[in-house]
């Protein structure tokens, strides 16, 4: 290889390396025309056994309009074997302890209003508290 091409792939490289952005570690799920995002703080990593926020950062929907007003969501959090650990009224931010290092589950599901109908949407995400 010429000096010259090696210094434009090593170029090519740094200029992709810079242009790199931080991934996300939020998870994202849709179901019947409803993206959500769900985000655990901190850092998408519970540690069993410590308070964790549970957030819903963002709620897309086909038409744009989200309300956690006449959402009527329900959070639930499960074992691995389904145990439900909570069930409650959903809001952007819910605390929770998950209590073991092992995996859960974590579930949001609701309705929107979607040409003045109904439209319900269920999305799960899986997390592992360490």
């Amino acid at each position: 290889m010429s000096i010259g091409r090696l210094r434009a792939l090593l170029a090519a490289i740094a200029v992709a390396l810079i242009c790199t952005g931080v991934a996300s570690a939020h998870q994202i799920a849709v179901n019947n025309g409803v993206e959500v995002t769900v985000h655990i703080a901190p850092n998408d990593e519970p540690v069993a056994g410590e308070p964790a926020a549970i957030l819903f950062p963002k709620i897309k929907t086909r038409t744009g309009k989200f309300a956690w007003a006449n959402c009527r969501c329900v959070l639930q959090v499960s074992d691995s074997a389904g145990k439900a650990l909570l069930k409650a009224p959903a809001t952007s931010r819910t605390e929770f302890t998950f209590p073991d290092p092992a995996a859960y589950q974590i579930t949001l599901s609701g309705r929107v209003l979607r040409k003045g109908k109904w439209a319900a949407f269920k999305v799960a995400f899986a997390y592992r508290a360490d």
